[in-house]
């Protein structure tokens, strides 16, 4: 029986740069091919098809990938579901930090990490990091 929780990697295709409000602080963010590392440790398929459908359903927002998704021209383009009993939000985020400039402050704020978006400007790092934790 497949357990629904787990981690999950956004790949978010951003066409033109823009600014997110998060909590009363703007972060300017490029245009870009990012990653979003996010964990859901109840109801991973659902937290996970709440993001790809998030401007069609108008979901009120409340994570900070939210202030993404919402934007019109910023599309999700893959995604990687690491479905599993242990949280690997921070394990994954942190094998990232080590290949990917991060934009601070984004998400993770109950993890020890900086960041929870990566720019990516190298897929096969990115592919890599992925597999690493699938297999």
């Amino acid at each position: 029986m497949k357990t629904n929780k787990g981690s999950y990697i956004l790949l978010i295709d951003i066409k033109k740069d823009f600014t997110v409000n998060l909590h009363h602080k703007e972060i300017k963010i490029n245009k870009g091919l990012y990653a979003y590392i996010g964990s859901a440790m109840k109801n991973l398929y659902q937290r996970v098809g709440r993001h790809m459908t998030f401007k069609e359903k108008a979901y009120q927002k409340h994570w900070h990938i939210d202030g993404i998704l919402e934007n019109n021209e910023n599309k999700i383009i893959f995604v990687a579901m690491l479905p599993s009993d242990k949280r690997l939000e921070e394990d994954i985020s942190k094998e990232f930090a080590e290949k990917f400039q991060f934009i601070e402050g984004f998400g993770a704020s109950d993890l020890t990490v900086k960041s929870n978006l990566y720019l990516v400007d190298n897929i096969d790092y990115f592919f890599e990091i992925i597999k690493s934790f699938i297999l």
